[in-house]
Formats: structure tokens, sequence, C-alpha cells
């Protein structure tokens, strides 16, 4: 009898020696997830304050890695300083686009990259003015890439890429001035960033924060 006692006293040890250190093990394992939620939280915080502090933006359109238009747009006047595409080198390389571009025409914070598909769809009014013109969005996107040519009196004596990159730089300035406004912000951040996780807008230099919306939809859940 006493050592049939002692063999239970042995194996309810054994249990609550289990039971705790899977206890333990639990506890760690919440510990890590809520460490790494809040590191994670920060990293995304600082890194969208870090895109609010942007004031130089490389402004891209492309079509088939081939740069067609560029401008870099001051978020501080809203002016814009045309960049000469062709010139460059193609668009597969990121790094040395931008490289190239940074020599040329000094410091950018970052670059933005969106193609045909992405211009159409963030032009949410069915055109935007432009030296007294209505240029209706699918006329916009042809001019940007150069597919069809303005009129000689609208693009006086400039040269395509000069040109072009005008274009590029009214149609983002009409288009960020319209962020503080409910209407505009809703559809163009969302739409915006669902353009960015299919891969019809591109950005560098990347980010935490950057990254974590390239997988998770925290745009729509944000006000």
């Amino acid at each position: 009898m006493e050592e049939e006692g002692e063999k239970k006293e042995k194996k309810e040890k054994k249990e609550k020696k289990k039971f705790w250190t899977l206890k333990k093990t639990i506890g760690m394992v919440l510990l890590i997830l809520v460490l790494l939620v809040v590191f994670t939280a920060f990293g995304v915080w600082r890194g969208l304050k870090d895109i609010a502090d942007d004031q130089k933006i490389l402004m891209i359109a492309e079509e088939g890695d081939v740069a067609k238009a560029a401008s870099i747009y001051d978020t501080d006047s809203g002016e814009g300083k045309a960049v000469n595409v062709e010139v460059l080198p193609a668009l597969s390389d990121i790094k040395t686009f931008y490289d190239a571009v940074v020599a040329e025409y000094g410091n950018i914070d970052r670059m933005i990259i969106a193609d045909t598909e992405a211009i159409y769809n963030l032009s949410m009014d069915p055109s935007i003015e432009f030296r007294g013109t209505d240029v209706d969005r699918n006329t916009l996107v042809d001019w940007v890439i150069g597919k069809s040519y303005p009129p000689q009196s609208l693009q006086k004596d400039q040269v395509p890429w000069d040109f072009r990159a005008d274009l590029l730089n009214e149609w983002f300035d009409y288009y960020y001035d319209r962020l503080d406004q409910g209407r505009y912000r809703k559809v163009i951040i969302e739409n915006g960033m669902d353009l960015y996780r299919n891969g019809h807008i591109k950005i560098y230099k990347t980010n935490i924060a950057l990254t974590v919306l390239k997988y998770i939809s925290i745009e729509k859940i944000i006000p």
C-alpha cells in the first residue's frame, strides 16, 4: 500500500510539473507575441511618420519597366522639377535608377513608380485642368506615356519628356492637395494601397510600415 501511495504521489508531481511547464511555455509564447505586436506597431508608426515627413518625392510614370515621365515634387511648395527620363537607365533595377537621379538632381526622400493602370484608377475626377485646358483621364494617361501627343498650342516649344514631366507633376499635385478632403483621402489611399499590393505601384525606399501594408490592409480600419 505504501509503495502504491508513493507511485501515486510521484505521478501527481509529474503531472503538476508538466502542467506548470506547459503554462510557462504558453506564457512565454504570449509574451513574445505581445512584444512582436508592440514593436511592429511602433515600427509602423515610425514608418508612417517617416513617409509623412517626405519633402521631395520622385514621381514616375512607367510602362514595361521604362520610365516615360518623371518629376521631383516638393510637398512644401507644390512645385515640380522635370527629370529627363531619356538619359536614365531602365526601371528593372530600381536602386540603380534611383541612384542615377540622385546623382543628377540631388537628394530624394521617396520614389513612387506608377504604371498606366495606377494613374488611371487614382484619377477620381473625369478630368483635370492643365494650362487652361481640361484633360480627361484617358488623354492624360496617353500623353504622360507618349502614346499620343498634345496639340502644339499646349506643348509649345517644350521637348516631349519635359512636357510629360510637367503634366505628371500637375496630376500628382492635383490629387496630393486633395488628400486632406475626406472623400478623396479614403478613395485615394485605399485604391493606392490596393494598386501597391498588386504591383501597379512600386515605392523606394521602403520601410517597415510599407512592408506591413504590403500584406495587411491597415488603411481600411483607419478612419
